[in-house]
């Protein structure tokens, strides 16, 4: 029998975000798979759901690192959507990471969410359907500002992404960069420096609202907290034009050995 709902498939369904889509989902009319470390909070929430929704809401209680392709891998054939939300915290200083903590978080952040993103995408470029929302931090865009090698996993997210857009844009794949500033959930890179007193951090709510508001606009780049409308196109030309200035046969002038 065919399915008459879509299905998403939401990774990390734990923490604030990855709850809120998973809520405003299945009001939407999708059946949801929760990929979770911790199970408490989603299984509260699938309680409500299933009592509110129509919804058929499944939590794995998965650790990727071990179990990727026999408890996840399997879901993507029938998968018409992909929140890939997956990630840890940020650790200490990069130079003071210990190598345990520093190959988990590089493990997680990159190796396995660039997984989700690439096996999700590949099953729905062979059926010529479905979207991948990739979320990835702000800090992607400035890597120095976080602790330790968190900012630069995130710019790693955003670069996957770029690549993955350029790649689905022919199989009838939508993929979707939400680009999240500071927003009031689990995973926060700056040490000592807690999210709620400060001004201008977002709700989890708000976030994942207006970045389905932009799902539904199928845009390729969506920055909820973004007030300017054109801001990102100027980044775009802006990196473009370096880009295309780079493209040189010879070294600038002024790294020419003057005689």
């Amino acid at each position: 029998m065919s399915r008459t709902r879509p299905k998403a498939l939401i990774a990390d369904a734990s923490c604030a975000i990855g709850l809120v889509y998973a809520d405003r989902l299945a009001r939407r009319g999708y059946d949801v798979v929760l990929l979770a470390r911790h199970s408490e909070r989603p299984s509260a929430l699938a309680q409500v759901l299933r009592c509110e929704t129509d919804a058929t809401i499944e939590i794995l209680d998965v650790d990727l690192t071990m179990e990727r392709d026999r408890k996840v891998a399997a879901r993507f054939a029938e998968l018409d959507l992909l929140i890939n939300n997956l990630e840890l915290p940020a650790g200490g200083p990069l130079v003071l990471g210990s190598t345990p903590s520093l190959d988990r978080l590089i493990d997680t952040n990159i190796k396995l969410y660039a997984w989700l993103a690439a096996t999700a995408g590949g099953s729905m470029a062979k059926r010529r359907n479905g979207a991948v929302v990739n979320v990835a931090s702000a800090v992607g865009l400035a890597p120095e500002f976080a602790t330790g090698v968190y900012g630069a996993t995130k710019a790693f997210a955003i670069a996957l992404t770029r690549t993955l857009h350029a790649e689905l844009a022919c199989d009838n794949v939508y993929v979707q960069q939400v680009i999240a500033a500071a927003t009031r959930t689990d995973v926060w890179p700056f040490d000592n420096c807690p999210p709620e007193p400060l001004p201008g951090v977002m709700t989890p709510q708000d976030l994942v609202d207006a970045a389905m508001v932009g799902f539904d606009l199928r845009e390729p780049v969506t920055i909820p907290s973004l007030s300017a409308a054109d801001g990102w196109t100027q980044y775009e030309n802006a990196r473009n034009a370096l880009i295309f200035d780079l493209v040189n046969s010879d070294p600038a002038s002024r790294y020419l050995k003057r005689s």
